[in-house]
Parts: C-alpha cells; sequence; structure tokens
C-alpha cells in the first residue's frame, strides 16, 4: 500500500510538472515590445543594450549578486523555463560566457526602464534590494 501510494504521488508530480512546460502563449497581450535598446543606469551601474534582443554589456560598481566590473555577454527574459518577453516575464539572466547571473524582475519593465530584485546582500526586503535601471540615451 506504501508503494502504490508513493507510485501515485511520483505520478501525480511528473503529470504537475508537465502541465507547466513553458511559457504561456502571448495572444492576449498584443505585439512584441521591441528589444532594449541603449545606455540604462541605476546608482552607478550601467547596462548597455545593442537593441539585438541577445548581446549586453555592463559596468557594475557595488556587486550585483556574482556580476561585477565591466564586461559583456548575452541576456534573456523568462518565464518559467522559457525565453519570453520582457513586459511579462518573471526573471532576466545574464550570461558572462556561459555562467548566468539571475534576476528576479520585479515592477514594470518597459523599452525604457527595467527593474530587478538583487539578493546580494541576504536581506529579502525587496524594498531595499530593487534597482530600477532607466534609459538615458540610445
Amino acid at each position: 500500500m506504501k508503494q502504490l501510494s508513493i507510485l501515485f504521488l511520483f505520478m501525480f508530480i511528473v503529470v504537475s510538472c508537465r502541465l507547466h512546460d513553458g511559457p504561456p502563449k502571448t495572444d492576449h497581450l498584443g505585439p512584441a515590445p521591441k528589444p532594449h535598446n541603449g545606455v540604462f543606469v541605476c546608482d552607478g551601474d550601467t547596462l548597455f543594450f545593442n537593441g539585438d534582443g541577445k548581446t549586453v554589456g555592463w559596468s557594475i560598481a557595488t556587486p550585483l549578486d556574482s556580476l561585477t566590473g565591466k564586461g559583456e555577454g548575452t541576456y534573456v527574459f523568462k518565464l518559467y523555463n522559457g525565453r519570453y518577453r520582457y513586459d511579462a516575464a518573471e526573471s532576466v539572466s545574464i550570461y558572462e560566457g556561459t555562467k548566468p547571473h539571475t534576476f528576479m524582475k520585479t515592477g514594470e519593465t518597459t523599452e525604457d526602464q527595467i527593474t530587478i530584485y538583487v539578493s546580494d546582500d541576504g536581506d529579502d526586503n525587496k524594498n531595499n534590494n530593487t534597482k530600477v535601471f532607466k534609459k538615458i540615451k540610445n
């Protein structure tokens, strides 16, 4: 009986996971927004987007988790584990080579603003750890 219960629980978990295989459809959201393009700043930290929807550069004065210094890489906005449009995504990952730096997206993300939650100091208060990058130029 115990083995049957464990088997049933395992099957329930597998089926539940399959229901959320990927991000939901975006038809109801309208046209996809344009990729970020330009220079975005927040408290001495800068992100540089070239408008291709893939490439990002950074100059980070204070560490964002383990993302520091200057560099270039790629980025992707995600919902669940799949690529998704930034206006409805739940996180953004910046890849330094193959190493991902993932940040929860909080608040509104638009063509001119990216708001992320940074948990680098162990403080779980989102108000203390929210960074709002605003576009200053193309």
